[in-house]
């Protein structure tokens, strides 16, 4: 009976603790499975691909776009357009033949293929500029995934990276980057976290499992056409074509940037209360099973 009764208070302490914790978010990495047979328009010659945490992006074209003359604090429109070359799992690749990076121009693969696009426009500011470089600070911003069972993706025509089914979108709450030299190098860093849970956030529960995906961190590296920088095949196929992104054009001030990145996909955090109370009932189940002593209720 005593035994029976400290462990019941025991528990009852512990709940009371708990209802004493503000829970507290713990960041951790999704890790699940894309169906993308699953989406509308999917034909059954897409893929489904995992375990994976990770999307591995290509190189984009990105077009920062200035309210005016380029000064400190002064802001920014930035228009971007990519596709998925790869899926990972931690630094493991996955194969997925049926992924097409081509464009549907020079597919391999098995099947007629599929293709996955990323569209995304961000606002923001400027700041540090010097003659060192220049910082990107970003301030919001959306990001959107598609799947398209017909490949058609084009940087030079500035089109087929939002006619497939939408999969993935989020808006972004922050970031920062900045260019180095930028008419000498031209090259630097751009980090953008994303929240797949917000205002225009959502993702197709039919594609994704399991259906815990809350928020993502992108990182992509920049490259602008300079001195140092002449070979920027992404840049040229724009210029040589519509010279627009997004139906933007590129022709007034602006600046035309390839980008190549990823995206790392994050889980809803688990408050800090569930694994304290975790923790605190494996401790009571695991200290009921050392005692053998019988007892009577």
């Amino acid at each position: 009976m005593n035994i029976f009764t400290n462990r019941l208070k025991q528990t009852l302490l512990l709940a009371a603790g708990l209802s004493l914790v503000a829970p507290v978010a713990m960041a951790n990495t999704w890790t699940g499975t894309a169906n993308y047979k699953a989406t509308s328009g999917a034909t059954g010659d897409e893929a489904i691909v995992g375990p994976f945490d990770t999307y591995d992006f290509g190189t984009g074209i990105g077009l920062i776009k200035s309210s005016g003359p380029i000064a400190e604090n002064s802001t920014f429109t930035g228009y971007f357009r990519t596709m998925v070359n790869g899926h990972f799992l931690g630094a493991q690749g996955i194969n997925v033949s049926q992924l097409d990076i081509s464009g549907g121009t020079n597919f391999t693969g098995t099947g007629n293929g599929f293709e996955l696009t990323l569209i995304s426009q961000i606002t923001g500011f400027y700041s540090n500029i010097s003659a060192a470089g220049i910082n990107l600070n970003v301030t919001g911003g959306t990001a959107k995934l598609y799947s398209d069972t017909t490949p058609d993706y084009s940087f030079a025509n500035d089109s087929g990276f939002d006619d497939g089914d939408l999969v993935l979108s989020g808006s972004i709450t922050g970031g920062t980057g900045s260019i180095l030299f930028p008419g000498v190098i031209g090259i630097g860093v751009e980090q953008v976290n994303l929240d797949f849970s917000g205002a225009f956030g959502g993702y197709d529960t039919n594609v994704y499992e399991p259906d815990t995906i809350a928020s993502g961190s992108a990182l992509f590296s920049i490259r602008t056409k300079s001195v140092l920088n002449p070979n920027t095949p992404i840049i040229d196929a724009v210029w040589a074509g519509s010279k627009s992104v997004g139906g933007i054009s590129a022709s007034s001030i602006g600046e035309l940037a390839e980008l190549d990145g990823k995206l790392q996909i994050t889980a809803v955090p688990l408050p800090t209360a569930v694994w304290l109370f975790g923790a605190g009932l494996m401790s009571l189940l695991a200290g009921g099973k050392r005692k053998k002593t019988p007892y009577n209720v």
